[in-house]
């Protein structure tokens, strides 16, 4: 596998390198001092068994409670969509309506893309941490990509579902009456807005080399991931 798929793949994580001034957007390994990683205090993970576990969240992660938002806003009419919401808690009534809000910027795939991002870092941190090896990392990316590709076409639906699952999960922890105003406040939060400005600056030139549908040749499934079933 060539250098320039390999960035694709890396790619998949640079929101998060966007908010770490010590990370690489090219880099296999994200950064290269393990202290900027503290994968055991924000993950609780402390060995490859628990990395490769945590990596089936790119499918169980926080794009669980807005997916079928996504989907019905897609499939609804307006009379149908407001008949659904009107029988919702009012949690749930600010998960949908953030869908609504946000269908427009993600698409179908709605905030899949945070999930997926995020276990692109993982995957990076892994290598620096010596759990898995390069090949297992770029395999493991691929599979990654598939997911991306599925739910979305282009970078920008990509990121754009990236920084709306950063906001929700931002959120989360707000009381369900507060929610949908958190939601009208993180387009000015600096943890937000840092991101796609330095995108924009530091990786622009990066990006424009790495189209959506690059050809990926992908390295075969290796042996040394035994029974890890991924598809």
């Amino acid at each position: 596998m060539d250098e320039i798929q390999q960035r694709w793949l890396y790619a998949l994580s640079a929101p998060l390198v966007a908010l770490n001034p010590d990370a690489d957007y090219t880099a296999p390994t994200y950064c290269f001092d393990l202290k900027h990683v503290d994968v055991e205090g924000g993950w609780g993970i402390t060995s490859r068994p628990e990395l490769l576990e945590m990596l089936r969240t790119a499918d169980t992660g926080h794009a669980t409670r807005l997916n079928e938002a996504y989907r019905q806003w897609e499939r609804c009419l307006p009379s149908e969509w407001h008949a659904l919401i009107e029988g919702l808690d009012t949690r749930q009534r600010a998960f949908y309506e953030l869908a609504s809000r946000t269908f427009g910027e993600c698409g179908p795939g709605g905030i899949r893309a945070w999930d997926i991002g995020r276990m692109g870092f993982l995957l990076r941190s892994a290598v620096l941490h010596g759990w898995i090896d390069l090949t297992e990392s770029l395999w493991l990316h691929g599979r990654m990509a598939a997911r991306a590709r599925y739910y979305y076409d282009s970078w920008t639906t990509y990121l754009n579902a990236f920084m709306v699952g950063k906001a929700f999960w931002s959120c989360l922890g707000n009381a369900d009456e507060r929610l949908t105003h958190e939601y009208d406040r993180q387009g000015d939060y600096p943890g937000n807005t840092v991101i796609p400005e330095k995108i924009d600056r530091d990786a622009r030139a990066l990006f424009a080399q790495l189209p959506w549908d690059m050809p990926l040749h992908l390295p075969e499934r290796p042996d040394t991931l035994g029974e890890f079933d991924w598809s």
